[in-house]
């Protein structure tokens, strides 16, 4: 099922929404206990063997608190996912306003790239290299 415009737009502005509130949630947990004490990875939590995306909390947390090498030694997909949350909200409340769809031209253009094999092989081979660090430092 393709999405369109306006449930496209949703989606992502709904996950910007617990995007913050989950950062806002941690900032509050590691302000009050000193340290994150929790993990949300079913993955994790099933398996014991950390996912691709585990340690992105603890580096949108070092983000925040001006700890570049840190959040990229927890994991650089939290830096792309800082960037993400905070664009993208702007850009979709600016395409309401003004009755404009940039945000979804540039969506259905990024999706088309990312399908060419010159660019999803790269990606793909990014993602299992950091999955593999994820489990070589033991998050």
């Amino acid at each position: 099922m393709a999405l369109n415009r306006q449930k496209l737009y949703l989606f992502i502005f709904l996950a910007d929404v617990v995007g913050f509130i989950w950062i806002i949630y941690n900032l509050i947990e590691t302000y009050q206990n000193g340290k994150e004490t929790h993990t949300v990875c079913l993955i994790k939590q099933t398996t014991g063997v950390p996912c691709p995306s585990c340690g992105s909390t603890r580096s949108v947390m070092s983000v925040f608190n001006g700890e570049w090498l840190d959040a990229i030694y927890w994991n650089p997909l939290g830096i792309v996912l800082v960037i993400i949350i905070f664009v993208s909200p702007i850009w979709i409340i600016k395409d309401w306003l003004q009755s404009s769809d940039s945000f979804f031209k540039f969506y259905q253009n990024a999706e088309k790239k990312l399908r060419k094999p010159y660019l999803a092989y790269p990606l793909i081979i990014l993602v299992v290299a950091n999955w593999i660090w994820n489990i070589v430092k033991g998050l």
